[in-house]
């Protein structure tokens, strides 16, 4: 075991036997431990054809493989254990499909390599499995199979192209449908009920290896690092020409019933596809590309926002539709329901909600949900698109299940249905309140949105309590209000233990429309509009009484850790304590190791051409500045190195500023699922008491 004590600068290496930890309270660490138990469920399976009963898995955030299946029984909320699922499910392809009321199909990789498709029945605990395997060599990826098993799409790798066959059962036969160029990525085939219809889109990819570091230089004649910088016209961009929709229909003697391209289709590139039950309608989203002030081009890789259009397989545009909830580049989808209605979902200023579309009145509909964030990855729906579930949490609401009948809640005479109480020891354990907020930054046409969580029985406004600036990684993600206890994302855990949280979505963000979402490329801003955003709050809740100088502090993982270090850098004297997790620390290092791709549209010039510009922007060779202490948090397997983080704290020592690095053995991007969370969040909250004194 590893004794954590104070020093005034010190790299503690965290191995798997862990930390051993001043023991806090007994109730404290009884409550600690309870928050951090919340359980993550998530839907497998399709409703079964009685709309009764869904497949979940139940796992622990801190030890996901800790993971438990269930049948869920929608109308009663009652869970039974699918053990005959336990050993069998590694991989599948989801959504699992019930092929009658007892029996289950799905697919899924073998560990050995081949393809499986599996059929379980749950009374007989009975199963069948069929093996799809190339007999030659050939490396590839199963993209998805058709519903009614019929047949699957593949990509099969090359050097300079990949080819999609669509395979057809059980013949084995297979139809070439498209070749990949390099550089380009085919989302999840979108199917119809019967499989008879399939639709492939072809769209923009950033960095295929975005993950996997190289000793090389990156590349400045990549087209994706061109088109970041918006220096490839649209006719020499290759995710512009050859972003595509493709529509097969297999009852046809020529397959290729529908094709569209970007340059035929008004120029705006697509991003994913739905097609109706019967086949005959497609719903596609797509992306208006960026025009960063000062570029001559657009950059198609990295969209400011998004929209959705409808066509019939005669290509004949029906319908678009571009509403304001609906703009979210990344977070934004949609899906047909049923015959007559589209579902969409996407973050909608500081919740993530569901929203009906009538086909036929062309209007769209917000479902009355309470504050708080829908799990897109959850939503479920009957065939007749009657009934639907969904997950969903809040600040005040630990993750659950819940169904609503689409007509009932239309007509008003309806409301979401819990179906589980899983977290029902986290609700009751969670203490505290939110409110909302709202801020003036200089040079904002607009206030900045956000909440404010403290412990509760506080009261609001606050009167000298110590806050901690909360930002997500990222750029560009969502801040919303839901459920989290993690000390990446600790709206529940330091609220539980005396300590405010401030979360207000700021430039670069999602949900608040295209203009703060790109304003981060916009001009010289990135690793400045931002950071002055927050600086400006901080002294706005100053001056109003809310807190002091010496009671701020910031926290972030990621592009969160990269904020939190700005802050440290920009504004000293405003930040009284910074906790750095998993955080970009030099630009110049990860442009020609890792995401230059990124970089280079944030920054608009590469290192090569400005490298004033990267170091300004970097953290490590601004620590002359810096006054804060500093607890840093970062994985020993991290994509963003781990020696980068080794010196930012050594630069700190030198600079005689208080600075504690723990690096966790084994861990890659963030704690998120590592049994190191509880030793982390204690540190965290002994962290914040220790410095954010009033």
């Amino acid at each position: 075991m590893v004794i954590a004590a104070p020093a005034i600068a010190e790299i503690i290496p965290v191995g798997l036997e862990g930390l051993e930890l001043p023991p806090m309270a007994e109730a404290e660490q009884a409550q600690l431990e309870t928050l951090l138990g919340v359980q993550q469920i998530d839907v497998l399976s399709t409703l079964s054809p009685d709309r009764s009963t869904l497949v979940i898995a139940v796992s622990s955030r801190v030890f996901p493989e800790e993971r438990r299946l269930h049948f869920l029984n929608i109308r009663t909320g009652e869970l039974s254990d699918a053990l005959a699922l336990e050993y069998d499910l590694v991989s599948p392809d989801l959504p699992l499909r019930w092929i009658d009321n007892d029996t289950l199909r799905y697919v899924q990789q073998d560990p050995y390599g081949p393809w499986e498709i599996i059929t379980l029945n749950r009374a007989t605990e009975i199963a069948s499995r069929t093996r799809v395997y190339p007999t030659q060599a050939e490396d590839g990826e199963v993209l998805g199979m058709a519903p009614d098993f019929s047949k699957f799409a593949v990509r099969v790798y090359g050097e300079t192209e990949d080819i999609i066959y669509i395979v057809f059962l059980p013949s084995l036969r297979r139809l070439e449908v498209a070749r990949l160029p390099e550089d380009l990525e085919i989302r999840p085939p979108a199917w119809s009920a019967g499989g008879t219809q399939v639709a492939l889109v072809m769209a923009s990819g950033e960095e295929r290896r975005l993950y996997d570091r190289t000793p090389n230089a990156a590349s400045l004649a990549n087209p994706v690092v061109q088109d970041a910088l918006g220096r490839l016209a649209p006719a020499d961009n290759p995710f512009y020409q050859h972003s595509t929709v493709r529509v097969f229909d297999f009852s046809q003697p020529q397959p290729l019933r529908l094709e569209l391209t970007a340059p035929d289709r008004s120029g705006d590139p697509f991003a994913e596809a739905s097609l109706s039950a019967d086949g005959d309608r497609l719903l596609v989203k797509r992306y208006r590309p960026s025009q960063v002030a000062g570029r001559p081009q657009p950059s198609y890789v990295f969209p400011e926002s998004a929209y959705f259009e409808l066509y019939d397989l005669d290509g004949n545009q029906l319908d678009t539709i571009a509403a304001e909830p609906l703009r979210g580049p990344t977070e934004a989808a949609g899906r047909f329901l049923g015959s007559d209605r589209l579902l969409f979902w996407g973050a909608d200023g500081l919740n993530r909600h569901l929203h009906l579309y009538d086909l036929d009145t062309r209007t769209l509909t917000p479902l009355l949900l309470p504050p708080g964030s829908v799990d897109p990855a959850s939503i479920v729906a009957s065939d007749n698109g009657s009934t639907l579930v969904y997950g969903f949490s809040s600040v005040t609401q630990p993750p659950e299940l819940f169904a609503i009948e689409v007509a009932e809640v239309l007509a008003g005479e309806g409301e979401p249905r819990s179906l589980t109480t899983i977290n029902a020891a986290a609700a009751a354990s969670n203490r505290v309140r939110i409110d909302e907020v709202n801020f003036s930054t200089d040079g904002a046409s607009a206030t900045r949105q956000g909440f404010l969580i403290q412990p509760v029985g506080s009261a609001f406004p606050p009167q000298g309590v110590p806050i901690v600036l909360w930002q997500q990684g990222g750029p560009g993600f969502s801040m919303t209000n839901e459920f989290a206890t993690e000390v990446e994302m600790p709206l529940n855990l330091l609220p539980n233990f005396g300590l405010a949280v401030l979360v207000v979505p700021l430039s670069g963000r999602e949900g608040f429309g295209p203009e703060l979402y790109r304003a981060l490329a916009d001009g010289q801003n990135f690793g400045r509009i931002d950071v002055q955003e927050g600086a400006d709050i901080i002294r706005q809740m100053i001056q109003q009484g809310w807190t002091t100088a010496a009671q701020v502090g910031v926290t972030g993982c990621s592009y969160g850790g990269y904020y939190t270090a700005q802050m440290m850098a920009q504004f000293p004297q405003l930040v009284a304590a910074a906790n750095l997790q998993c955080s970009l620390l030099d630009t110049l290092t990860e442009w020609q190791l890792g995401y230059s791709s990124l970089l280079s549209y944030l920054v608009g010039q590469t290192p090569m051409e400005a490298p004033s510009s990267y170091i300004q922007a970097s953290p490590l060779y601004n620590v002359a500045a810096m006054r804060t202490p500093a607890l840093l948090f970062h994985g020993s397997d991290d994509f963003l190195q781990v020696d980068v983080a080794r010196n930012f704290h050594d630069a700190l020592e030198l600079a005689d500023i208080p600075v504690t690095l723990y690096e966790f053995e084994g861990v890659g991007h963030s704690l998120y699922g590592s049994g190191y969370q509880p030793q982390a969040a204690q540190l965290q909250i002994e962290f914040f008491r220790q410095y954010l004194q009033p």
